[in-house]
Formats: structure tokens, C-alpha cells, sequence
């Protein structure tokens, strides 16, 4: 449950995440926009889909986001623009849990990919 609500909740690496398992890195509050794509098989075409998120927690191994597309573990994103912040840069990360916080509203784990 969050808040009330039944959540979706898929995966995580290693403080806890919401599957309940330890993180490897603490996490601190780090808020910006940020947009994304990613791509995806549809009926065996490859698709490109372009996104738009909000950071809102980030540490030496990923970042925490919040999206309106459903993304799903393993998915790989790719940042329009370099992630970069206290010795910290990153270009793409693959997604290592999500859960839907409400219709249309994901929270999602994501590791960087170096």
C-alpha cells in the first residue's frame, strides 16, 4: 500500500526501497525536469518513445524518477541531456523497479549505465 493505495511494485537492487530491499547507495533529494527516450518493440517493430520526467532523488549508482509513461524493469532510457551533478554524470540508465502511484503516475528506480 502507498498512501492508501494499492501499488504495482516490480523490482529493486540494494536505506529500503519500496520492494523492500536494502540500497546499495544513499539517495539525496535532487529535483529537475528531465527528458528521456527509450525503445520499445510494438507488434515486431522497433519504436522510438520520447518522454518527459521529473528527477527527485539521485546517488553515486542511479536516480529516482516520476513519469506519465508506464515504464517497466529492464527498460534502458536514454537522457536528452547528460545527467551531471556532484562528480556524478550519466548519460542513460536502465530501470530497476516501478510502481504506478496513481493513474498515469509512475515512480520509478533507475541505475546508471556507465
Amino acid at each position: 500500500m502507498f498512501n492508501g493505495r494499492k501499488i504495482r511494485v516490480q523490482m529493486c537492487g540494494l536505506t529500503i526501497c519500496p520492494s523492500g530491499k536494502l540500497r546499495r547507495y544513499k539517495r539525496r533529494p535532487f529535483v529537475a525536469p528531465i527528458k528521456y527516450h527509450l525503445l520499445v518493440t510494438d507488434k515486431g517493430k522497433l519504436e522510438k518513445i520520447y518522454g518527459n520526467g521529473v528527477l527527485v532523488d539521485i546517488s553515486e549508482g542511479g536516480l529516482g524518477m516520476i513519469t506519465d509513461y508506464p515504464l517497466e524493469v529492464e527498460h534502458i532510457l536514454i537522457f536528452q541531456d547528460e545527467v551531471n551533478i556532484n562528480n556524478i554524470t550519466a548519460r542513460a540508465s536502465v530501470v530497476k523497479w516501478a510502481l504506478e502511484m496513481e493513474k498515469n503516475k509512475y515512480r520509478v528506480g533507475m541505475e546508471f549505465i556507465r
